[in-house]
């Protein structure tokens, strides 16, 4: 093993993309108290011996490497646009601890290690992986409670996977799922979360479209994407059936129509009341 220096490159050659996140503020404060790791040193045999066992195959690594957000959402069949705002709020707090502790990756500390991928273009501490995966997996556990066990295995499988591609020091992925666990803390105490069930139960009088209670309502008010002349179509959604992916979840039933417009809506028993635009 050859020691190289102890501050990450990285602190000094941050790529512009993780720039713009470092001089970025999140939509929602979190209170991180003092963190700490283990030297380097004390921390590499364990890196090394993950990368030696590591079983897992190209694909696999692939994907826990860089469809990380797409594995934890598919397992609620939820849309990363709709995520995108958490996820970034989740990257400006990861990027901003990672240059206040500026610790070397494994790979540039020992010259036994070598970097499998661009995704470790950051310092060390805590795992961005790790605080991603787990943030997601609470908050989205929040909506969906039975799915909890199922996205906490998902998180689990992602964070470990740093270590057996030797991206990461053990206490990188175990800091990691304490600060995700933080931030999503931080954001369900400022947003509320709605689940399906919860927003069923608050239907109103014949699923009419309020404004402030009830199924369509709640659609309504989430809005659209944006459509024809880049103008937002608020309260319109994708039917389930389409395969589209240019709007809002509907209500989730397997019996929603299939619609003739690019923006068609679910025309299931639950949906029957829900105003269908002309020519759909």
């Amino acid at each position: 093993m050859s020691i190289l220096k102890e501050e990450s490159k990285w602190v000094k050659e941050l790529p512009e993309d993780k720039k713009k996140l470092l001089n970025s503020e999140p939509s929602f404060k979190v209170d991180f108290p003092e963190l700490k790791h283990p030297s380097n040193e004390s921390e590499i045999s364990r890196v090394l011996e993950a990368v030696k066992n590591n079983e897992l195959d190209e694909k696999t690594q692939n994907d826990l490497d860089k469809n990380n957000h797409s594995m934890m959402l598919d397992i609620v069949d939820e849309d990363m646009d709709d995520w995108n705002r958490f996820i970034e709020d989740v990257d400006i707090h990861t990027i901003k601890l990672k240059m206040k502790y500026g610790r070397q990756r494994p790979y540039e500390y020992s010259d036994e290690i070598e970097s499998v991928t661009d995704t470790d273009d950051s310092p060390s501490f805590p795992s961005g992986h790790a605080i991603e995966a787990y943030a997601l997996a609470e908050v989205l556990g929040e909506r969906y409670p039975d799915k909890k066990d199922e996205l906490d295995k998902m998180a689990d499988k992602i964070a470990k996977s740093r270590l057996q591609m030797g991206n990461h020091f053990p206490s990188d992925i175990e800091v990691g799922e304490k600060v995700g666990k933080m931030i999503a803390d931080a954001y369900l105490s400022t947003t509320k979360i709605e689940k399906w069930g919860d927003i069923l139960s608050k239907k109103g009088d014949g699923f009419k479209r309020e404004k402030e209670s009830g199924l369509h309502g709640w659609f309504s008010r989430r809005g659209g994407k944006e459509g024809k002349g880049k103008k937002t179509q608020g309260g319109w959604i994708d039917c389930s059936s389409c395969g589209s992916k240019n709007g809002p979840k509907p209500c989730g039933r397997k019996d929603a129509s299939k619609g003739r417009k690019r923006r068609c809506r679910p025309t299931c028993s639950a949906c029957k009341t829900y105003k269908r635009r002309k020519g759909a």
